[in-house]
């Protein structure tokens, strides 16, 4: 065909869809590169960064939590592997489907690996996403072996807090739990160390001792996410403070053994020096449900049991006292001239005081005779101590219980410690409007009525006599200062006489602890039942209901030995146990028996004691006490 034969407007109109075509090439190429102009140059950094993420990532390494011993060097505290279950998003193409895989391989719920998944979405890229916290080994080994099978899905050891003993240490040591809310406070480099703190015990009040430093390192990984090497370590991390208890855990095991399954509290310590060598709450817990976050109905069970497990009953159990508090009524009749070691009262089984009909009663029906002081002691008598006690007043025995530190805290170190009260005219007035009745005074005598203290308020009384009036704080920490001992001023003869009659409750005939008495150590006690229903009640009851009654009280039983020269304490509180000398005696002899054989200083005859040594129980104490004692 010929050009000039082509009509002129079919030219024209080639020529523009030329035109259009050519604009329509150009702006296409236009946009294509723009387009590379923009990831190139205005979004370069970010894809380099994504690229640079799938090969090199800075992996976090957390500062272990510092380890807790005991005196020895035992380990109670520590920090096992936890296999943690990771997926990261973009090293799989599909998410659902490595998360299924896992699911049916593992064994594990499809749906709440999903939304673990799906909680955190829009989190940062490369971001580890948390699906099992503590894997179990085999399953982490099996994922390990078969690792190409888990697209995006990996293994990572984290540290977690582990208690071998388990509920044996309980309340001394505390638990861990998981934390977020303070996290943005603290400083980057111990953020994720800090994602575990104390909650109870000495894992909360030390815990930034405990806490690490954190660390990180560069590593390569591959396709798979994969680690391959360490390419560069760019923090070390640093453990936390390692802490050393007083406690002895060979005798913290016995004096939890030792009660059983009965609740209470049992305290061994050392009346020199106020360190704590058993610190024992029951029933208790085992820590390490709360290492890794605890289970909601396991938490439930623990909030609602009736025997209140997570309460340290040692510093935080309020009880009355009973007869232990007759050697505050004996010192503050001596001191103030109520009584004489000569004089004696006569028990016949029943107290009356003015405008009263009903006599209060001694738990000897038929009366314990005319007793002196150390007989009373011995024996427990409460009409001798209801003479003594109405004789100095309420306010007299108020005075002299805060002497020897019951009614207030010892400023121990564990949190949450209770004061307790000793009551006196001015506390009635204050509480009641109400005047004090003489009526009140006879049960206070004994450690009942108002009073109410806590295990360790009675054993660190018991220290104070045993120890000659010089008090030792209460201690549980090796590692830190001591609190200095202070000599409270108190009569050295007076206390001596306490401890004369403590030492014939256990070694002495009719004393109410003979079953504690040991050959070669001897050991000074007391024993108390403190009735949880009212004198006036229990003396309204017929004998055999008292006897069903008996199931109410609680059973106490301190003591220290060696009497001449104390080297430990014990005290054992039995919640609703009935008499001291049946139910807490008993585990107090066992853990003195271990003391003994095992930890105590040796016995032996003075004539044969190295200069320096601690004091024997000499040939020449053990003829004293026969020959006060022994008919």
């Amino acid at each position: 065909m010929k050009v000039d034969s082509f009509p002129l407007e079919e030219l024209g109109r080639l020529r523009i869809r030329i035109l259009v075509i050519g604009i329509a090439v150009v702006l296409v190429f236009s946009l294509l590169a723009a387009r590379l102009w923009y990831l190139q140059v205005i979004q370069g950094s970010q894809y380099a960064d994504y690229a640079q993420g799938n090969r090199i990532r800075i992996v976090s390494d957390p500062g272990l939590r510092g380890v807790i011993h005991d005196r020895n060097g035992v380990v109670l505290a520590e920090n096992r592997p936890a296999y943690q279950l990771q997926l990261i998003r973009e090293d799989t193409p599909d998410w659902r489907a490595s998360v299924a895989t896992a699911a049916e391989a593992l064994h594990l719920s499809h749906n709440e690996l999903v939304q673990r998944v799906k909680q955190t979405k829009g989190q940062v890229p490369f971001q580890p996403i948390v699906l099992v916290d503590d894997l179990d080994y085999q399953k982490a080994m099996l994922v390990e072996t078969y690792q190409e099978e888990f697209r995006g899905i990996s293994i990572v050891v984290k540290p977690r807090r582990y208690y071998p003993n388990k509920a044996v240490l309980s309340h001394a040591l505390g638990y861990v739990g998981i934390t977020s809310e303070k996290l943005a406070h603290l400083p980057a480099k111990r953020r994720f160390s800090s994602e575990i703190e104390g909650k109870a015990g000495v894992e909360l009040v030390r815990n930034k001792m405990l806490i690490g430093t954190d660390g990180g390192r560069q590593v390569e990984v591959d396709h798979l996410g994969r680690e391959l090497k360490t390419l560069s370590e760019l923090v070390p991390s640093i453990p936390g403070k390692d802490l050393h208890l007083t406690i002895d855990a060979r005798l913290q095991k016995i004096a939890f053994d030792a009660m059983g399954e009965q609740t209470g509290a049992v305290i061994a310590m050392n009346p020199k020096t106020g360190e704590i060598l058993a610190l024992s709450s029951l029933p208790s817990y085992d820590p390490n449900l709360f290492s890794g976050g605890i289970d909601p109905k396991e938490w439930q069970a623990l909030l609602n049991n009736p025997q209140h497990p997570l309460e340290n009953k040692a510093i935080q159990g309020l009880y009355p006292l009973g007869s232990i508090f007759k050697l505050v009524t004996a010192y503050a009749g001596l001191e103030l001239g109520a009584i004489s070691p000569d004089i004696t009262h006569t028990c016949n089984g029943e107290f009356y005081i003015p405008g009263r009909s009903t006599p209060y009663r001694c738990w000897l029906e038929k009366g314990h005779g005319t007793l002196s002081v150390v007989d009373a002691i011995k024996q427990s008598c409460n009409v001798f101590f209801y003479n003594v006690g109405t004789d100095v007043g309420v306010d007299a025995l108020h005075e002299y219980a805060s002497w020897f530190g019951l009614g207030k805290q010892t400023g121990f170190i564990l949190p949450n410690e209770k004061a307790g009260l000793i009551p006196s005219t001015e506390w009635k007035r204050r509480t009641f409007g109400e005047p004090w009745y003489l009526g009140e005074t006879p049960t206070i005598s004994i450690g009942q009525g108002y009073v109410s203290v806590t295990p360790l308020q009675v054993l660190n009384m018991v220290n104070i006599v045993a120890n000659n009036g010089v008090w030792a704080p209460p201690r549980l920490l090796l590692d830190e200062s001591i609190r200095p001992s202070v000599n409270l001023g108190l009569s050295q003869e007076l206390l001596g006489i306490l401890r004369q009659g403590m030492v014939a409750v256990v070694n002495a005939p009719g004393g109410t602890a003979t079953r504690v008495r040991f050959a070669d150590f001897i050991v000074g006690g007391k024993t108390a039942t403190s009735q949880v229903i009212s004198l006036e009640t229990r003396d309204s009851l017929s004998e055999e209901d008292r006897k069903k009654r008996e199931f109410q009280d609680h059973a106490w039983f301190v003591a220290y030995g060696p009497a001449e020269d104390p080297e430990i304490s014990v005290l054992v509180l039995v919640e609703h146990g009935g008499g001291g000398s049946r139910v807490a005696a008993p585990v107090a002899r066992a853990i003195l028996q271990f003391y003994i054989d095992t930890i105590a200083t040796p016995r032996q005859n003075a004539r044969t004691t190295p200069s320096g040594a601690m004091p024997p129980t000499s040939l020449a104490y053990r003829t004293r006490l026969q020959t006060a004692f022994l008919p």
